[in-house]
């Protein structure tokens, strides 16, 4: 049996507004499959880049926290720091397509149904000991929380011509973050869980539109 000293009190209880931003230490150091001689053009409108989201989570544990998120900022950086892992020229941000950019596909993300949630569990061998009204101290099972995330990443990708070669929508599912058993920063944790599942999705992205480009090199 695991004792634990009594708990402060997590700000996830008190009513309040907690702010997130991009972090780049919750992302991972990407291996990319392939390196290509080019350059990629990543279309963000202005309304998209400054896209904040404001909302409470779909759960009653935090349900007095408005969670503040710039889902814009970040996707706009986590894009930058995946796609220069792929691309030897880099990656070049437009709010559309200019006759001067010289690449082989461009692409076209966005951030849709994002919404996020806490979800409590008790674990059965942790204990925190607390004094009763009696003055007896008591061992009271205590719980785990876990953060847990869902989005959908919308992406279209175009070719020289502004053809459309790919339209996808990637759903992320639950992804669940790191639980814990108190933090005085529990929109951190959604916050780190929103990056690594955004950069996996990128990831996948960046696999789905390797045949244009070698498609582009045959010929």
């Amino acid at each position: 049996m695991k004792l634990v000293g009594v708990l402060a009190v997590s700000s996830i209880l008190c009513g309040c507004v907690a702010q997130a931003r991009f972090e780049p230490q919750y992302l991972s150091k990407v291996s990319p499959d392939y390196l290509a001689e080019t350059e990629i053009v990543v279309i963000m409108h202005d309304h998209d880049q400054q896209y904040v989201f404001e909302g409470k989570p779909e759960s009653r544990i935090g349900e007095t926290i408005t969670l503040t998120m710039p889902i814009g900022a970040i996707l706009r950086e986590v894009t930058a720091e995946v796609f220069r892992s792929y691309f030897m020229y880099g990656v070049v941000f437009t709010p559309q397509i200019i006759p001067d950019l010289h690449y082989v596909v461009a692409i076209e993300p966005e951030i849709k149904n994002f919404s996020y949630r806490y979800d409590r569990q008790v674990e059965g061998d942790t204990f925190d000991v607390q004094r009763s009204n009696g003055g007896d101290l008591e061992a009271q099972p205590v719980s785990l929380i876990t953060p847990s995330i869902q989005f959908d990443l919308a992406l279209k990708v175009y070719d020289t011509s502004n053809k459309v070669l790919l339209e996808k929508t990637y759903p992320s599912g639950v992804v669940k973050g790191e639980p814990y058993i108190v933090t005085s920063r529990p929109h951190e944790r959604i916050n780190a869980t929103f990056h690594k599942a955004l950069e996996g999705m990128l990831m996948q992205v960046a696999d789905d539109i390797r045949p244009f480009l070698t498609e582009k090199e045959v010929n």
